[in-house]
């Protein structure tokens, strides 16, 4: 196993992490783990198909009062998560996080069409499930450079849940949660009132 590879793993889940704090909020990142022997991550949250930010009902709103929620939303959030970690490591080629490698080449957007197997396939999975179309056997170049852009301002956050993950190999939600939200955010949402 390389430094590089693992550190690759690393910055992509980071940028998952990031991402799902991002869209999703607090409270619904499960966990981040890098696993250095198989050189493989991944990102969980409690739900299999959390619910982004801005599809939630507005504050005032009473628990069980019909909300609609907009399927495309819901999917382009999701596409956003997904392709976070391919957004992730791009970022850190740009930043010269690797050492021995062809910037130009690592850039190409075909060089990512087989990394982003797993994540075109959950997205076809989930817009299946809610009657919308996004076949896996497209690379949705949109979803990554929105990811992107919205690490972008939040990098140093990336940087620092990389090199955690690097350290610690897991990092459960509440940690990640206070590594993005700041210490003052709840482990728990606050019950309903």
């Amino acid at each position: 196993m390389s430094t590089n590879a693992l550190a690759r793993v690393a910055y992509r889940e980071a940028g998952r992490a990031t991402i799902c704090e991002i869209l999703y909020g607090p409270n619904v990142l499960k966990h981040a783990i890098i696993d250095p022997v198989a050189v493989t991550g991944e990102v969980v949250t409690f739900s299999g198909m959390p619910l982004p930010i801005d599809c939630r009902p507005p504050a005032g709103r009473r628990r069980g009062e019909q909300v609609g929620v907009v399927p495309e939303k819901l999917i382009d959030a999701h596409g956003v998560f997904a392709y976070a970690g391919i957004a992730a490591e791009r970022s850190a080629i740009r930043r010269g996080r690797f050492v021995g490698i062809a910037v130009e080449t690592e850039l190409l957007w075909e060089r990512w069409f087989a990394s982003a197997r797993r994540a075109r396939e959950e997205l076809a999975r989930m817009s299946k499930l809610l009657g919308l179309s996004r076949p896996s056997e497209e690379f949705y170049v949109a979803y990554c450079e929105e990811a992107e852009r919205l690490l972008d301002p939040v990098w140093s956050t990336v940087e620092e849940l990389a090199e955690a993950l690097l350290d610690r190999r897991e990092l459960k939600g509440h940690h990640v949660d206070r590594m993005v939200h700041g210490p003052q955010v709840l482990e728990r949402p606050a019950p309903p009132i």
